[in-house]
């Protein structure tokens, strides 16, 4: 087949783009993106109380990643915070279990990580503790409790 010289230019030219639609159209289809967004996801009442100075609370920090996610846990009642093992979410629910090793013995966590609070049950040593953690944008770990505003747990010691 013989073209013609005006168009064998204008053709050329639209090849490229004629052959990338062609290999989309051939290309899987899109896959959905996951329920919740990569990131760091802090939820926390740590603070410190005013008569004795003492840290208060507890932080839960979860981190979403394509390549897997990772949880630590801070106690006020627990020096340094703990990486979390055997920790699941799921994305549809959002519902999240974890445990945690610390020097007490093993924490374990059930609830829900909500966009604006982490809520559910710690199992430790003691028996079983409710709580609402909000979540939070920075430490406020330094500053002064508000009293039991949160709902959250009191320390167990």
């Amino acid at each position: 087949m013989v073209i013609p010289t005006r168009f064998r230019r204008a053709g050329a030219r639209m090849l490229p783009g004629l052959v990338l639609c062609i290999l989309a159209a051939g290309a899987a289809p899109a896959r959905a993106r996951t329920a919740w967004a990569s990131g760091t996801f802090v939820y926390a009442d740590l603070c410190t109380l005013p008569e004795t100075g003492a840290r208060s609370g507890q932080r839960v920090i979860l981190r979403r990643s394509p390549n897997g996610d990772a949880l630590t846990y801070e106690g006020a009642e627990h020096p340094g915070p703990h990486m979390a093992a055997d920790m699941t979410v799921d994305d549809a629910t959002k519902a999240i279990t974890f445990a945690v090793e610390t020097e007490a013995g093993p924490i374990h966590f059930e609830g829900v990580a909500g966009p604006d609070a982490l809520t559910g049950t710690f199992e430790d040593e003691t028996g079983a503790h409710t709580v609402h953690l909000p979540r939070v944008l920075r430490s406020h770990a330094h500053e002064a409790c508000q009293g039991e505003a949160t709902g959250s747990i009191a320390p167990r010691r």
